[in-house]
């Protein structure tokens, strides 16, 4: 048996507004559990930053002190795998990279 629950998750990034038009240009994982590893460009904190909020990827909030340009480029983020054993499923469409990767600390910045 496990000594702990899986913490697993692939993070897609591509141009537009849906799953089904929109073709992920950058792929990453992160697990977080035993310990941060993972392709993600800052595996540790972006573990620490889910763990903050109980892997509620909903609860990740934007940096107030981000500036973004008023510029309309959607990107689509979707996130699928397990945190702590429990299936997740997650898809947000951005006005630009810059406000996805304003929100969500470093878990959304890859």
């Amino acid at each position: 048996s496990a000594l702990y629950a899986p913490s697993a998750l692939v993070l897609t990034v591509g141009k537009g507004v849906s799953a089904t038009t929109a073709a992920p240009e950058r792929a990453v994982t992160l697990t977080c559990a035993p310990g941060p590893s993972g392709t993600h460009p800052a595996a540790g904190s972006a573990c620490a930053d889910l763990a903050a909020v109980g892997g509620d990827l909903n609860a990740l909030t934007r940096g107030e002190d981000v500036g973004c340009p008023k510029v309309y480029d959607p990107v689509l983020l979707t996130v699928d795998g397990v945190w702590q054993g429990k299936r997740v499923s997650y898809e947000r469409v951005f006005s630009n990279e810059c406000e996805m990767n304003a929100h969500g600390s470093s878990v959304f910045a890859f």
